[in-house]
């Protein structure tokens, strides 16, 4: 195990003063915002650790995020404006995106591009909502400037995690990666919980009026 452990160590360590790290990261971030399948939130937080030790710039790793991401949202928003009634098909085969679909697109048309920054925060929503701004035609200039604000807010909360875990335990990589995605996993569980307090609040107040 602890012959495991060092291994482990030592993988993170070098991927963590890779000179590709960043361009991984750019990537990861582009296809996660298509296919929500890349963990790209670990590798910022991994690279925020790089940043506190000195092997990446903490603000090049946010930028980077931040591109990819911007690029897999434009490339969700296009993809959901020339899908047409396809789209609403796919929604439709599960009863959480067809929720989903239309509260976004009620959202963006009473409440405007800020849901486009809040509901990155709410999982598996994101690649919902970008496909549904495209299909209800939501302004494009609009839309990327919500989704430049939102990412900017998600990624650099998200390096700024991985700096404070870096710095915490710059002596072990491994400690730093673990308070790092524990801190991070704490916090969302609180906002969701939070949200879905609010919402049942608010429905019982519907349904008692």
């Amino acid at each position: 195990m602890t012959d495991l452990m060092e291994a482990a160590r030592h993988v993170l360590e070098v991927a963590m003063a890779s000179h590709w790290l960043i361009l991984v990261l750019f990537l990861a971030a582009t296809i996660d915002a298509v296919f929500p399948v890349v963990p790209s939130e670990g590798l910022v937080v991994t690279a925020g650790m790089a940043a506190a030790a000195g092997h990446q710039n903490l603000l090049l790793v946010i930028v980077a995020a931040m591109v990819g991401s911007i690029i897999g949202e434009s490339v969700c928003y296009f993809l959901g404006r020339g899908s047409g009634p396809a789209l609403h098909r796919w929604m439709k085969r599960q009863e959480r995106r067809q929720r989903m679909f239309e509260w976004v697109s009620k959202a963006l048309h009473t409440r405007g591009g800020l849901i486009l920054m809040t509901v990155r925060y709410i999982p598996g929503a994101r690649m919902v909502a970008t496909l549904t701004a495209g299909a209800t035609a939501y302004s494009f200039r609009k839309f990327i400037l919500f989704t430049a604000a939102g990412v900017a807010v998600a990624y650099t909360y998200v390096a700024l995690l991985g700096y404070l875990g870096g710095d915490a335990f710059a002596h072990d990589s491994l400690k730093a990666l673990a308070f790092s995605l524990s801190l991070a996993f704490t916090i969302g569980l609180v906002i969701e919980t939070s949200r879905r307090i609010m919402l049942r609040r608010r429905g019982a107040k519907v349904t008692a009026g």
